[in-house]
């Protein structure tokens, strides 16, 4: 009987200490990764540039200033200075059928750069513009956040390049 009971003693003990063991590593790990703060938002800029401009563009078909509401929500307010009846006058000027194609993204940090392409009409044949479109990682709530009135126009991401050389 005390052979077999030693036995447990040895496996429940070996068994302990390697859960306790997995636990501080697991703790050391998930400290590490907050800590830094490096966690970028689980919906990418590229996700947020494309809802941003299918808002704009459902106004557009389907009227109503609902889905501009929803797209003012995903721009800095902050750092564009902009109030929602503002935005919401500026947006209303695209031209019907707006659709954006994101074409590139670009990660630095904090911040990133989505490049767009949309068709432009003309009197003689429509044409493709290609434009960057800024965001800044919103940190209070881990979102990117659309620099619509361009006041970041890549001088931060130009700043953090040269801080970093």
């Amino acid at each position: 009987m005390k052979y077999s009971t030693g036995i447990f003693n040895k496996i429940r003990s070996k068994a302990g200490v390697t859960g306790v063991m997995l636990f501080i590593v697991s703790l050391a790990i998930t400290g590490c990764e907050q800590s830094t703060g490096n966690t970028l938002p689980v919906e990418g800029a590229n996700v947020v540039v494309e809802r941003f401009y299918d808002y704009i563009s459902e106004a557009k078909i389907k009227g109503g200033s609902t889905p501009l509401r929803e797209a003012y929500k995903l721009i800095s307010s902050e750092k564009s200075r902009l109030s929602q009846a503002k935005f919401v006058e500026i947006a209303s000027k695209y031209p019907s059928g707006f659709k954006a194609d994101v074409t590139a993204t670009e990660i630095n940090g904090a911040q990133a750069k989505v490049i767009i392409a949309y068709k432009m009409p003309s009197a003689f044949e429509a044409y493709t513009v290609t434009t960057d479109v800024f965001l800044s990682l919103d940190t209070a709530t881990n979102t990117w956040k659309i620099d619509f009135t361009g006041e970041m126009d890549g001088q931060e991401n130009l700043a953090a390049n040269k801080g970093s050389q």
